[in-house]
C-alpha cells in the first residue's frame, strides 16, 4: 500500500541531493562537478539494487556504498579541502552501518535505514559546504576582475 508519509523523507533527501549536485554542476570547480556525478551515480545505483525484503541484507547497496567510500577516500587523499574529509567519514559510518546490520540481524530494518539516512544527510550537508565554498571562491574571483 502506498503510504505518502513513509516515502516523504526519502523524497526530500533525494530532492536535496539533486539540488546540491545540481548546484555543484552549475557553480562548482572541476572537483565538485566530478563528485556530483559520482554522488548521483551512487544514488541511482543504490536505488536500482535495493531489495524490498524487510529482513534481507542489502548486499547491493553495501557494494555501491563501499565503492563510493573508496571514491571519497581517494578524493580526500588528493584534495586539500576539509569538507571532503567529513564526507568520507560520514560514508565510512554508512558502510559501518551495513556491517553492523550484517553482524546483528536482529536489528530492525527501519533502524538500519534511519541510521543510513542520518549519515547520508550529514554527508550531503558536508557537500553543501563544499559547493558553497566553491561558489564563494568563484564569486570572489569574479569580483576582483
Amino acid at each position: 500500500m502506498f503510504d505518502f508519509f513513509t516515502i516523504l523523507p526519502t523524497q526530500i533527501a533525494a530532492m536535496a541531493m539533486l539540488a546540491i549536485c545540481g548546484l555543484a554542476l552549475a557553480v562548482g570547480r572541476r572537483f565538485e562537478r566530478l563528485l556530483a556525478v559520482a554522488t548521483i551515480a551512487a544514488w541511482f545505483l543504490s536505488a536500482a539494487v535495493q531489495i524490498h525484503d524487510p529482513v534481507a541484507v542489502q548486499w547491493g547497496i553495501f557494494g555501491v556504498d563501499a565503492v563510493y567510500l573508496l571514491v571519497l577516500v581517494s578524493f580526500a587523499v588528493f584534495e586539500r579541502r576539509l569538507w571532503i574529509l567529513f564526507m568520507a567519514a560520514f560514508q565510512l559510518l554508512v558502510v559501518l552501518t551495513h556491517v553492523v546490520f550484517i553482524i546483528d540481524r536482529t536489528l530492525m530494518q527501519w533502524s538500519f535505514f534511519s541510521t543510513y539516512y542520518l549519515w547520508s544527510d550529514a554527508q550531503l550537508a558536508a557537500f553543501a559546504v563544499g559547493v558553497a565554498q566553491a561558489a564563494w571562491g568563484r564569486w570572489k574571483a569574479g569580483a576582483r576582475s
